[in-house]
Protein backbone atom coordinates (compact mmCIF):
# COMPACT_ATOMS: atom_id res chain seq x y z
CA UNK A 1 0.00 0.00 0.00
CA UNK A 2 2.57 2.36 0.96
CA UNK A 3 4.45 2.16 -2.72
CA UNK A 4 1.24 3.09 -4.35
CA UNK A 5 0.91 5.78 -2.14
CA UNK A 6 4.71 7.14 -3.07
CA UNK A 7 4.28 6.70 -6.61
CA UNK A 8 0.87 9.06 -6.63
CA UNK A 9 2.70 11.71 -4.47
CA UNK A 10 5.96 11.48 -6.68
CA UNK A 11 3.77 11.75 -10.33
CA UNK A 12 1.67 14.91 -8.72
CA UNK A 13 4.98 16.74 -7.74
CA UNK A 14 6.59 16.48 -11.07
CA UNK A 15 2.73 16.85 -12.69
CA UNK A 16 2.71 19.86 -11.32
CA UNK A 17 5.73 21.30 -12.04
CA UNK A 18 5.28 20.30 -15.51
CA UNK A 19 2.16 22.35 -15.56
CA UNK A 20 3.65 25.53 -14.22
CA UNK A 21 6.66 25.27 -16.80
CA UNK A 22 4.04 25.04 -19.78
CA UNK A 23 2.26 27.70 -18.17
CA UNK A 24 5.23 30.12 -17.80
CA UNK A 25 6.36 29.20 -21.51
CA UNK A 26 2.59 30.09 -22.86
CA UNK A 27 2.62 33.46 -21.38
CA UNK A 28 6.12 34.20 -22.78
CA UNK A 29 4.78 33.05 -26.23
CA UNK A 30 2.00 34.91 -25.55
CA UNK A 31 3.54 38.45 -24.56
CA UNK A 32 5.71 37.96 -27.62
CA UNK A 33 9.07 37.27 -25.62
CA UNK A 34 9.51 33.65 -27.51
CA UNK A 35 8.28 35.08 -30.68
CA UNK A 36 10.68 34.19 -33.77
CA UNK A 37 10.13 36.99 -35.64
CA UNK A 38 11.78 39.36 -32.74
CA UNK A 39 14.78 36.74 -32.60
CA UNK A 40 15.81 37.13 -36.50
CA UNK A 41 19.13 38.93 -36.39
CA UNK A 42 19.64 41.82 -38.52
CA UNK A 43 22.79 40.99 -40.83
CA UNK A 44 24.32 42.51 -44.45
CA UNK A 45 27.35 39.68 -45.62
CA UNK A 46 29.68 40.43 -48.48
CA UNK A 47 32.69 38.64 -49.20
CA UNK A 48 36.19 39.98 -47.96
CA UNK A 49 36.73 43.57 -49.58
CA UNK A 50 33.33 44.95 -49.19
CA UNK A 51 31.55 45.19 -45.83
CA UNK A 52 28.36 46.29 -45.15
CA UNK A 53 28.68 49.45 -42.64
CA UNK A 54 24.68 50.44 -42.58
CA UNK A 55 21.54 49.60 -44.19
CA UNK A 56 17.78 50.71 -44.13
CA UNK A 57 14.52 48.89 -45.96
CA UNK A 58 11.83 50.91 -46.23
CA UNK A 59 8.28 50.12 -45.67
CA UNK A 60 5.52 50.06 -47.56
CA UNK A 61 7.93 50.65 -50.79
CA UNK A 62 10.65 47.88 -50.09
CA UNK A 63 13.72 50.40 -50.85
CA UNK A 64 16.99 50.23 -49.97
CA UNK A 65 19.54 52.76 -48.35
CA UNK A 66 22.94 51.37 -48.19
CA UNK A 67 26.38 51.84 -46.99
CA UNK A 68 28.97 49.78 -47.73
CA UNK A 69 32.99 50.08 -46.95
CA UNK A 70 35.57 48.59 -48.98
CA UNK A 71 39.27 47.31 -48.32
CA UNK A 72 40.49 45.56 -51.91
CA UNK A 73 43.34 47.86 -52.45
CA UNK A 74 42.20 49.70 -55.27
CA UNK A 75 39.76 52.81 -55.07
CA UNK A 76 36.19 51.57 -56.90
CA UNK A 77 33.65 52.75 -58.48
CA UNK A 78 29.97 51.55 -58.10
CA UNK A 79 28.70 51.42 -61.45
CA UNK A 80 25.06 49.66 -60.75
CA UNK A 81 23.26 47.48 -57.81
CA UNK A 82 20.53 45.03 -57.36
CA UNK A 83 18.70 43.82 -54.30
CA UNK A 84 16.10 41.29 -55.03
CA UNK A 85 14.81 37.66 -53.25
CA UNK A 86 15.34 35.75 -57.02
CA UNK A 87 18.64 34.09 -57.06
CA UNK A 88 19.59 35.83 -59.90
CA UNK A 89 19.50 39.54 -60.87
CA UNK A 90 17.28 40.38 -63.39
CA UNK A 91 17.89 43.12 -66.15
CA UNK A 92 15.15 45.32 -64.39
CA UNK A 93 16.17 44.86 -60.73
CA UNK A 94 19.62 47.13 -61.33
CA UNK A 95 19.98 50.55 -59.65
CA UNK A 96 22.50 53.05 -61.47
CA UNK A 97 24.74 54.25 -59.12
CA UNK A 98 28.02 56.61 -59.44
CA UNK A 99 30.04 56.42 -56.25
CA UNK A 100 33.93 56.67 -55.73
CA UNK A 101 35.00 54.57 -52.98
CA UNK A 102 38.75 55.17 -51.67
CA UNK A 103 40.63 52.42 -50.04
CA UNK A 104 39.51 52.21 -46.34
CA UNK A 105 36.97 54.37 -47.02
CA UNK A 106 32.56 54.18 -46.83
CA UNK A 107 30.52 55.19 -49.51
CA UNK A 108 26.78 55.76 -49.17
CA UNK A 109 25.00 54.14 -52.38
CA UNK A 110 21.98 55.42 -51.37
CA UNK A 111 22.06 58.75 -53.66
CA UNK A 112 19.04 57.17 -55.22
CA UNK A 113 17.08 54.26 -53.20
CA UNK A 114 17.61 51.15 -54.46
CA UNK A 115 14.56 49.50 -55.37
CA UNK A 116 14.07 45.65 -54.05
CA UNK A 117 12.23 42.82 -55.66
CA UNK A 118 10.55 39.81 -54.75
CA UNK A 119 10.57 35.97 -55.57
CA UNK A 120 8.65 36.56 -58.55
CA UNK A 121 10.74 39.67 -60.06
CA UNK A 122 8.16 42.56 -58.94
CA UNK A 123 8.90 45.30 -57.08
CA UNK A 124 8.04 45.36 -53.50
CA UNK A 125 4.82 47.42 -52.63
CA UNK A 126 2.97 47.11 -49.21
CA UNK A 127 5.82 45.85 -46.72
CA UNK A 128 4.44 46.37 -43.50
CA UNK A 129 7.12 47.83 -41.01
CA UNK A 130 8.89 45.31 -38.52
CA UNK A 131 8.35 42.93 -40.78
CA UNK A 132 11.78 40.67 -41.69
CA UNK A 133 12.54 39.79 -44.99
CA UNK A 134 15.62 38.55 -46.89
CA UNK A 135 17.98 39.91 -49.98
CA UNK A 136 20.38 39.03 -52.03
CA UNK A 137 22.42 42.25 -53.12
CA UNK A 138 24.95 42.38 -56.23
CA UNK A 139 27.30 45.49 -56.75
CA UNK A 140 29.66 46.24 -60.02
CA UNK A 141 32.31 48.19 -59.93
CA UNK A 142 34.97 48.94 -61.79
CA UNK A 143 38.45 48.74 -60.11
CA UNK A 144 39.99 52.90 -60.92
CA UNK A 145 43.68 51.61 -61.03
CA UNK A 146 43.19 48.66 -63.17
CA UNK A 147 40.08 48.98 -65.13
CA UNK A 148 39.09 45.67 -64.44
CA UNK A 149 35.16 45.32 -63.82
CA UNK A 150 33.93 42.95 -60.97
CA UNK A 151 30.70 41.72 -59.37
CA UNK A 152 30.36 40.89 -55.92
CA UNK A 153 26.82 39.22 -54.08
CA UNK A 154 26.05 39.39 -50.46
CA UNK A 155 23.01 38.46 -48.68
CA UNK A 156 20.54 40.54 -46.22
CA UNK A 157 18.27 39.82 -43.78
CA UNK A 158 16.62 42.99 -42.37
CA UNK A 159 13.31 44.55 -40.88
CA UNK A 160 11.23 46.75 -42.76
CA UNK A 161 11.32 50.83 -41.40
CA UNK A 162 9.19 53.17 -42.03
Amino acid sequence: MRKGQSAMEYLMTYGWAILVIIIVIAVLFYIGVLNPRNVTPTVCNFPPGISCSSFKLTSPDGQLFLIIGQATGHKIHVTNVACSQETTASDTSWTPETVDIIQGETGNLSSTAIQCYDVNGLAITGATAGETAKFRIWINYTEADTGMTRQVLGDMTGRYEP
